[in-house]
Formats: C-alpha cells, structure tokens, sequence
C-alpha cells in the first residue's frame, strides 16, 4: 500500500487529467439521464408476475386496447338536490340556455377528443421524425394508439358514469400508457390546463357546475411532477447542507470545497456512465433512480474524503510536510476506506438479486457511484490537496512544516473556539471512563431503552402501504378530484379489478353459457359482504347487480322491446356490444375468454384492496368447478391485482436481500477484520438499530397522522434495511481498524478507549454529514420520500451516537476482560483471562486522569 500511495502522490497531475477527461465526457458526450430511462410502475414486476401474464393474455384474447390508465373529469352540481341539468327541465325561454349534460356532450367531450388527437400526433411525428439517414427504422416505429372518450351518452356504459344521486357525472379518458408513464404528463397537463386554466372554456361551463380531475393517470402524472420537484429539491438542499457542515467543521473554504469538487465530479461520471449503458441496452433505468444515487453517493463519497482529510491534517500537526503527510494519510486510510466501501458497494449491490427491476437497478446504479466515490477519494482528493498546498488551509496557511507553527487552524468561529477548547474532547474521554467503569450496566441501560422500538417494528413489519394517493400532498389535483369523485361513486370505481376466465370447452358467446356466467355472479354477489364487493360487471349483467344497475338494464332492455325489425336490431346491437366488452374476439381463444369487472369497496392502490381481491379469486376457485364444466383458468388484472404482484414479488425479494445483505457484509468484515465472533457482533447491532429505526418511524409517522397511516411505504423497508446495514458498518470498520492500530503499543481495553476519543470527532462529523443528506430526501413532497429520508437520517445518528460509541465499546471492553467467562476467547477476546482484573483497575484510572 505504501507503493500505491507514493504513486498516487507522486502522479497527482495525471489523476487530475484523467478525471477532467471523464467529468468532460460525461457532461458533453453521453446521453441525458432522463432521455434513457424507463417510465411507468408495474413493467418493472418480473414477466412471470401474474398480473403481466394476465395482461398478456387479455391482449391476445380481445380486440380492444388494454386499459392501462384513465383519467376522469368528474363534472357535478351539488347546490340543487335534483343535481346536474338536461335541457329536459327548462322553460320554454330557457331553451337556449346550456345544460349540465349538453355541456358534457357537445363541449367537454369534443375539446378532450382534441387534446388526444392533438397528443398522439405530436407523438407520431417526433417517433417519424428520422435521426440522420435512419429513415427504413423510423417506417418500423408504431403509430401511437389514441385513446377514447366515454360520457354518459355511451349506449352500454354510459348509465353507470351517473351517480345515483344524480349530482355527478364522470367522463373517462381511456389510456393505453401505464399510469406512470411519462407519455401521459402531456396529455393530462393539457386536461388540467382546459379544465382550470382555459378562459374560452370556463366561460362556457354553466353556472355553478365544478370540475375536476383525477384517475389513475392523473394520480400517475402527479406522482411524476412531485418525483421532479423532489429530485430537483434534494439535490439542492443535499449540496446546500453540505457545504454548511463541511465550513463549519474545517473553518476554511476552499479545504471544505475539496470533498464537494470529487463528489461533483463523481455524481456527473456516474450519471453519464449509467445513462450510456442505458443507452446501449446493457442496463434499466427507471425514474427516481438518480435521487437515490445521488444522495447515498454525497454521503459516502464526503464521508470517505473527510476520513483522508482528517488524517492528513493530523500528519501535518506532528510536523510532517505536506508531501509526506499526504502520502502517510493514503497509506493509513486506504485500507479502512477500501472495506468501507467494499461492505457498502456488496451490501447494497446484493439487491441485484431482486425479482423487481427497480431494486435490481439500484443496486447497479448506487453500488457504482460508491465505487467511483472511492476512487475519487483515493486519486483526486490527493491530487486536489497536492495542487492547493498550504492554500487549502487559507486564511490560517500554516508553514511548510505546520506543526512547526501552534495554532495555525482557524479558531474566528464558534465551532473552532468550542474544538479549541477541548471541551469536545473531554466529552469522548468522560465516555470512554464511564465505559471503563460499567460497560455492562450501559450496554444493558442502551438495549432495554431501544428494545420497545425493535418490538414495534417486529410486530408492523408487514404493515406497509402500498397506496399511491397516500403518497400525494393534499393540494394535489389527483387527491382533490378522487376526494370529490367518492363523494358521489364507490372509492373502487377508480380502478376495478378485471377477472378473465378461460374455458376450452365452453363457448361464452352462446346464451346458456351466459346463464352459467350468471350464476357465477349470482354466488359471488350473495357474498359481497363478506368479500368487499360494490358491484359486479359480465356478460349477464352488462350494467351492474346493484338495484340501480338492474333498473337500469330493464329500462334498457324495455327501449329495445318489440317483434318489429328495428327493435330486433337494436337488441342485436345491444347484444353485439355486450359481447365485445365481455367475450374475447381473437382466435384461437376468442369465444372460450370471457370477463368479468369487480368493483371493491377500497380504493384500488391500497392494501386493503389487496386482501379483498385474494379472498375473492379464493371464493372463485370454488365457485367455478361447481357451475362450469371443465377446467378453467382465471387471470386477474387492473390497479389492484398490479400492486398484489408488486406486494408478493417484494416481499420475496426482501427475504432474499435480508439473507444475502447480511451474509455478503459479514464474509466482507471477516476478510478486512479478520475476527469472525466481532464481525458477527457488528452485524447484529447493526440489524438491531434497523429494527429500532423501523419503529421509530413507524411510531412518528404514526403520530403525525394516526387516522390515515396505513404503513410505511412499500419502497421504505428495502431501502432502508440495504442502505443502513451496508453503510452503518462503515464507522464499526473505521473504529475497529483504529482499535487494531492502537493495540501495538497500548493493551486490548485501553486500545478500544484510546480509539473511541481519537475517532469520536471524526466519525460523529461524518455522521452528521451523512445524516444531513438523507434528511434531504424530506425536502420533496412524495410522503414515501419523507418517510425514506427520516428513517435513513435518524438509523446514521443511531449508529453514529450509539451502536458505534457505546454498544460496541461497551462489549469489546466485557470482552477484553472476560465478563463471559470461558466464552470469552471464542466470541473474540485478546487478554488472558488472568490479566483480566488487573488491566481493568489500571484502565479505570487511566481513563479518569485523561478525563
């Protein structure tokens, strides 16, 4: 390692080119992070995930487009109890006056036919606009489907877009993109600028009619505005935290921009690196990935910079030049900073082993920005320190030979006349004796206070939200529409859930086999009580089994009664269009799919729902082998079944990270340690803050809103368990490998204590530093983000304040002098257990004379 670090002194210039190179590369030459990455939520399940294969399915079975998203304009009168106005109820001098349902028909729906036809064509020409001489691929680009318009005149659905209690009405904008895809903010933005902004239109609305928006495109086009607005605030206030911290630690400016130049250098090479492999197909992207990369990559590539920082200036205070010192802090650090790093970048890296894409993608994207962060720690920090010299210490420069020249750090703060003092220094050695004297009793007192918050998260750790409106601020359109929409219709309309069954031997076109799709309805119907269901949708009961649903098919079949030719042909029309919806047209499955639409009483993004829909397609699996002959296969899709497979797909990867995160970082602090008992310690006070930071979150968030907490986000728990256990070993690796150092000249107690009042400042800066940019993340509006950042924030500071300083001390220390008896040696102990009492005494009162 000394080789290396000499090298690396000596070539500074050459480290610095070389990353110029690549900084220039990457800003000019490689693609934009946000033109290569993949939008929408659920196509990153696995293709086995069974609401995939439902879809699949669907596509090959029906003719009609697959509804992957809608938005809604709910349009509503509530200031008269007879609700919206046809032009049915005006006077005779009111005839020219525009109805509510006029308005819908002849206005709303023509100018949201527009927007479509307007959007897709955009989308034609810029997927037709050639690139170059690239003109035979541009023929292959598909045209974009446009989507449909549905409004209560609709022959067959309209009916069911009226409340029953007459005051609303929806219009539904079918679709095809997948609610979060970024093709949808267009179309959605232009809704909402017509519906809101748009003078010609408002004056058209009638008097006290009101408008808005939601759907579950809408939800999606405001969960994408908030990640931007999120991503764009974290970014700033990560790097505005920052540089406070860093001034106030070093009290000198341009040494405190050092760390903040690597990490700049690095945060656009790993951008740059990872949208070119995106580019080229090698990797997935998908859309917040670049907030997590950045903030983890802040942190830790600061943190490693100020770990060779601190061990510099520590060189220089004994009188070492600055060439020297330089290459005497690389020689130091580089071991502790390649295992820290090394746990981190296999910790997180072992979500590549996910099922969910997103998970596997950060596990990429995260463990490539550590590994650039290390590198840039270890070659352009130095070759940053090289070229500014004793400039880097400006306005207090010291000599040539600084520790030479007492005082030459900058003492004009209050944090400097506070590091001045000592007093910070006393505080680590009153500790490091209160250790000294009962480590015991304080390893007891710590885990029994933070042993409640383990329980807590133990009991919740299933209980997770899987809603997407939750996450949306209040003031949100999506939330302030579905708030007005559930008002009028089931909160289930949202979303209902399609159920397709596949029967080779049955012909669901014909009427008997209608009969038997009735029955089936019939026995799920007769339990929606008990399973959650508002309504049901086949071909039996095109309209609905509520009453109003049944009033109003025999309303509908009553307008197409009679024995003449016209009548007969409208129920053939009728029936025509009944069998589109339900029955499949494409061969060779064609007649043998049919569909059914369950409406829940839950919103469709909410865990509830999710357990609604289970007990249903359970109850449906009994149902069918008594009514259908045969074998028949059921497939479910829509909102709900998506997040049920996003749910299970989860749940199996963190089981599987949990295992692999815990073994990876062990084998990791075996191989840098090389004391199997101690590591395994490590690793359990880490998982065991994981669980304390899980409940506490828990607990606030909980407080902050116990009527409407359903759970930490879904994303929380894998992100904060990968994250911590992998970064909150970094400070237990730095702690012990100073332990080791000091155990050449001192004893095994004393050597933990020395190391803990030596580190303590170090390391608790850093965790500040780290702590910092996690809080970032709760600068964004997304509650999943806050929650995310919390959690993140508080779990360093745990480790940071009391895993590192007091539980592990407190247990090396009962080790050292063989509290456990003759288990001592084999869970890692170095003294002779003869020794054990005598060293105890003499550290004691070492410790308090240092105090």
């Amino acid at each position: 390692m000394k080789l290396v670090s000499r090298l690396i002194v000596k070539f500074w210039l050459g480290w610095l080119i070389l990353w110029f190179i690549a900084f220039i590369i990457a800003i000019t030459i490689a693609p934009k992070f946000s033109e290569v990455v993949t939008p929408g939520e659920f196509d990153f399940l696995p293709l086995n995930a069974e609401s995939l294969q439902a879809e699949r399915f669907f596509r090959q079975s029906f003719d009609k487009d697959l509804l992957r998203s809608l938005a809604i304009v709910s349009v509503r009168r509530t200031s008269r109890p007879e609700g919206l106005t046809s032009s049915d109820e005006f006077s005779e001098q009111d005839r020219g006056r525009l109805s509510d349902y006029d308005f819908i028909e002849n206005i709303l729906r023509i100018r949201l036919e527009q927007i479509l036809i307007d959007n897709a064509s955009s989308e034609s020409e810029s997927n037709n606009e050639p690139e170059g001489n690239n003109t035979e691929e541009s023929k292959d680009v598909p045209e974009p489907v446009i989507g449909t318009v549905t409004t209560y005149t609709d022959r067959l659905l309209g009916q069911l877009l009226v409340s029953n209690d007459k005051q609303a009405s929806m219009v539904l904008v079918e679709l095809p993109n997948d609610f979060l895809d970024i093709r949808n903010v267009e179309i959605i933005s232009d809704i909402e600028d017509l519906v809101y902004n748009d003078r010609e239109f408002r004056r058209q609305i009638p008097p006290g009619l009101e408008l808005s928006i939601s759907g579950t495109a809408t939800v999606g086009r405001d969960l994408n505005v908030e990640a931007v607005n999120s991503a764009k605030a974290t970014e700033s206030i990560t790097i505005l935290l920052v540089v406070i911290m860093l001034i106030g630690i070093y009290r000198a400016p341009l040494l405190a921009l050092l760390p903040l130049i690597t990490v700049f250098f690095v945060i656009n090479i790993v951008m740059g690196l990872l949208a070119t492999l995106a580019y080229y197909n090698v990797i997935g992207l998908f859309e917040s990935l670049d907030i997590y990369v950045t903030v983890v990559t802040y942190g830790a590539g600061i943190d490693y910079c100020l770990f060779l920082i601190a061990r510099y200036r520590e060189e220089l205070e004994q009188g070492t030049n600055y060439a020297d010192a330089l290459e005497n802090a690389l020689n130091c650090t580089a071991s502790p900073l390649v295992g820290s790093a090394g746990t981190s970048i296999i910790g997180i890296g072992m979500m590549i082993f996910t099922e969910h894409k997103k998970f596997q993608q950060a596990g990429i994207g995260i463990s490539v920005g550590l590994f650039l962060a290390l590198i840039a720690t270890l070659t352009l920090t130095p070759a940053l320190l090289r070229i500014c010299g004793r400039w880097a210490f400006w306005p207090n420069m010291p000599l040539e030979k600084p520790g030479d020249q007492p005082g030459w750090i900058a003492r004009s703060s209050p944090l400097s006349r506070l590091l001045e003092s000592g007093i910070l220094d006393r505080i680590w050695n009153v500790l490091a004796a209160v250790i000294s004297r009962s480590p015991g009793r304080l390893w007891r007192n710590f885990v029994l206070a933070m042993a409640p918050f383990a329980v807590i998260a133990i009991i919740s750790y299933n209980d997770l939200s899987y809603g997407l409106l939750s996450e949306l601020p209040d003031d949100s359109r999506s939330v302030i529409g579905t708030r007005a929409l559930k008002e009028h219709f089931p909160a289930g309309t949202l979303g209902p859930t399609n159920v397709l069954l596949h029967n080779e031997e049955l012909n669901f076109f014909q009427s008997d086999q209608v009969d038997l799709i009735r029955e089936v309805s019939d026995q799920l119907y007769s339990e929606r009580e008990q399973l959650g269901l508002i309504d049901i949708f086949s071909s039996a009961y095109p309209l609905g089994m509520t009453p109003q649903g049944l009033e109003k098919q025999a309303s509908l079949d009553s307008n197409a009664s009679g024995s003449g030719a016209f009548a007969a042909a409208r129920r053939a029309a009728t029936r025509a269009r009944i069998m589109k919806q339900y029955v499949g047209k494409k061969q060779p499955l064609a007649e043998h799919v049919t569909r059914i639409d369950l409406v829940f009483e839950q919103d469709p993004f909410t865990s509830g729902s999710i357990e609604q829909l289970e007990n249903t397609l359970e109850e449906l699996k009994i149902i069918l082998p008594e009514k259908l002959p045969g074998e028949t296969e059921i497939y479910a899709l829509g909102p709900t079944a998506s997040i049920r497979d996003m749910k299970l797909v989860t749940d199996r990867d963190q089981i599987r990270v949990n295992i692999l995160v815990l073994i990876g970082v062990y084998l990791v602090l075996v191989l840098i340690l090389k004391k199997p008992a101690i590591s395994m310690y490590l690793i359990l006070t880490v998982f065991f803050s994981y669980l304390v930071t899980m409940g506490v979150t828990m607990t606030v968030f909980w407080a902050l809103d116990p009527e409407n907490f359903a759970g930490l986000d879904w994303k929380v728990r894998m992100f904060l368990f990968t994250i911590l256990i992998a970064i909150g070993e970094d400070y237990n690796i730095f702690l012990v490998s100073r332990i080791d150092e000091e155990r050449k000249s001192t004893s095994p107690v004393r050597s933990v204590l020395r190391a803990l009042t030596k580190t303590g400042s170090i390391i608790s800066s850093c965790g500040f530093i780290m702590a910092g940019t996690f809080c970032s993340l709760m600068a964004g509006t997304l509650l999943g983000m806050q929650q995310l950042g919390f959690a993140l924030a508080f779990g360093v500071l745990l480790d940071t304040f009391i895993v590192r300083p007091i539980l592990v001390p407190c247990y090396l220390v009962m080790l050292e002098r063989h509290y456990f008896g003759r288990y001592s040696g084999l869970m890692g102990a170095t003294s002779l257990p003869k020794n054990a009492n005598r060293e105890s005494t003499s550290t004691t009162i070492t410790s308090t004379e240092e105090s």
